[in-house]
Parts: structure tokens; C-alpha cells; sequence
């Protein structure tokens, strides 16, 4: 992914005044499509400042709400220290947090079977069991944590039908099966708070595979806590259940509610333009997250019965 352009040194030294940091400050690769970020120093301490591209606030507003919710509910995540809506330097909310140790988890390329992804995977599942049962509620005056959208099976169903990407027959089959299993399996009626954008270049980990730091919560908001083990792939998502549950358990409908969510991402990106110089990530060809899911799927003996019906 090609970095996000630069800040020009006018800019970067009127940060620098503004906010007391203690320069040059440095620019670190950009791992996504809307922040520019530069490392620097705060009194003594390593901080990084992130200032999105105009136009794309929205997640940095999000942030501004659900960082601090979880950060006090003791989740591994970077502090937010500064910020900052007044857009005095460049149109654009921007923040300043506590350095993140470590890299992120898509950085390493472990392989599946690898004791340090296994590891980082299951410690994961461990802090989002802690934010789901930490944080009930989230001081948000202003409505920026929304309550997650359930799937739209009908969206799937045209969007693999339309392209050609399944037979229509089986693209029934397989909405109409996500469909049953959560009218089936409803979710908890009170709504848990997700970072709802938990994959492994949102997970900062140790080279020993120990996790440092969630980040990234301009996604988050409150729903069904099993669409958290969802955003990983198909692969992550038992090592992330196992460790949940070392935690605390899910209710009764949980897995198969998994195994709905799971099914409708694969089948939905299906979709995924064919490109042989993507990088081999589960999302970024078409069929892989199936692939996955079929991978995964003896580890849990209830969606045999669930898929033969």
C-alpha cells in the first residue's frame, strides 16, 4: 500500500508547537488508507501523532469516544493524550497517543500453526472477552459509537448473483443458511462494545507473539460480541474463541452465530476482483476466506449438523 502523502515542514512544526512535542518527528509507513503518522516525543515519552486525510474524520471522531472507554476498562491499548477537533493547522480532527510496542500482527507473516500466531490470536480473544464485559458504557455526547448493523444477506445474495460469482442455487443456500442461523441464535439483547475491526493489522504484537497493543477504533460501536472474532478470517477465529472463553463464555447460540457471520463474509467476497500481485492475505482474493472457513470448520462439530439441514 503506498504511503499516505506527506505533511509538509510547515505543518509538521506547527504540530510540534502546538501540542509541546519534542521533534523531528518521524514518519512511520502507513498501514492504512486515511492517516498520515509520525512518531515523536512528549514530555520524555514516545507518542505518535495521527492526522487523517481531509475528508476522513469519521473514524478519528469514533476514536475520540472509544479509546478512552476502553483504555480505562484496562484493554491494551494505546492511551489518547491529545485531542484535537479545532483544525488550527489542517482540516482534519488530529490526535496524539501513547507509542504501541511491538509491530503490527500482518507485519510478521507467520504462517497458520505458528505457537506465536497461535499465541497473539488467543491473547486477542482474551482482551476482547476483558472490553466486552469492562466497558458497559461509554461517555458519547456526541452519538459517534453506533450500534453495529446486522448482515444483509439480501445485499450478498444480489451481489454473487449479479456478477456471476455463484450459481444462483447455491448463492440461496448459502444466504438463506446465514439467515436461519441467526433467527435462530439471536444475540444477546443487550449489545456488547466492539472494536468491530479486530484483524491482524489492528493488533500489535511482540516477535514472541505476545500482544501489546489493539488499535485502530474508528470502527468500534455496540453489537453482538461475536461479530468480534469475525474480522480476523476464518483462520484466526477459533484461536480467538478458545481465548474469549478462557475469560468467559459465550451464550448458547454463539458458534453458530460465528459460523453465520463467517459464511456471509466469505461468500460476499467472492466478489473480490481477481488479482495475482495481491498479497496473499485471506482478504484479498476471492476465495480464500471460504477456503478457510472449510479449513476450519471440524473444529466445530455443531455447524456439521447446522449445514446438513
Amino acid at each position: 500500500m503506498p504511503d499516505l502523502p506527506d505533511l509538509t515542514p510547515a505543518e509538521l512544526d506547527a504540530f510540534t508547537r502546538l501540542y509541546g512535542l519534542q521533534g523531528p518527528l518521524e514518519r512511520l509507513p502507513s498501514v492504512g488508507i486515511v492517516n498520515r503518522v509520525y512518531a515523536g516525543t512528549l514530555r520524555g515519552a514516545r507518542v505518535v501523532l495521527r492526522v487523517p486525510m481531509p475528508g476522513d474524520h469519521d473514524d478519528t471522531l469514533t476514536e475520540s469516544a472509544a479509546v478512552p472507554a476502553a483504555f480505562q476498562a484496562g484493554i491494551r491499548t494505546p492511551e489518547l493524550l491529545i485531542f484535537d477537533d479545532e483544525r488550527r493547522v489542517v482540516d482534519a480532527p488530529v490526535t496524539v497517543y501513547a507509542f504501541a510496542e511491538g509491530r503490527s500482527l500482518e507485519g510478521y507473516g507467520w504462517a497458520p500453526g505458528d505457537r506465536r500466531l497461535t499465541r497473539a490470536w488467543r491473547e486477542a480473544g482474551r482482551e476482547l472477552a476483558a472490553l466486552h464485559a469492562g466497558v458497559t458504557a461509554a461517555p458519547d455526547p456526541h452519538g459517534r459509537l453506533e450500534v453495529i448493523a446486522p448482515v444483509n444477506t439480501g445485499r450478498t445474495l444480489q451481489r454473487v448473483t449479479q456478477g456471476g460469482h455463484l450459481a444462483r442455487q447455491e448463492a440461496e443456500w448459502a444466504t438463506c443458511t446465514v439467515a436461519r442461523l441467526l433467527q435462530e441464535n439471536p444475540p444477546p439483547t443487550t449489545p456488547a462494545f466492539l472494536h468491530n475491526d479486530l484483524h491482524a493489522g489492528n493488533l500489535m504484537v511482540t516477535e514472541g507473539g505476545e500482544v501489546t497493543a489493539l488499535i485502530d477504533w474508528g470502527d468500534a460501536g455496540w453489537g453482538d460480541p461475536v461479530l468480534d472474532l469475525c474480522y480476523a478470517g476464518p483462520l484466526a477465529a477459533p484461536d480467538l474463541l478458545r481465548g474469549y472463553e478462557d475469560v468467559t463464555g459465550l451464550d448458547g447460540g454463539a458458534r453458530l452465530r460465528l459460523l453465520a457471520y463467517l459464511l456471509n463474509d466469505a461468500t460476499r467476497r467472492l466478489t473480490t476482483p481477481p488479482n495475482p500481485d495481491a498479497p496473499q492475505l485471506w482478504y484479498t482474493h476471492p476465495g480464500t476466506a471460504l477456503t478457510q472457513l472449510l479449513r476450519v470448520a471440524p473444529q466445530f462439530p455443531q455447524w456439521a449438523a447446522e449445514l446438513g439441514r
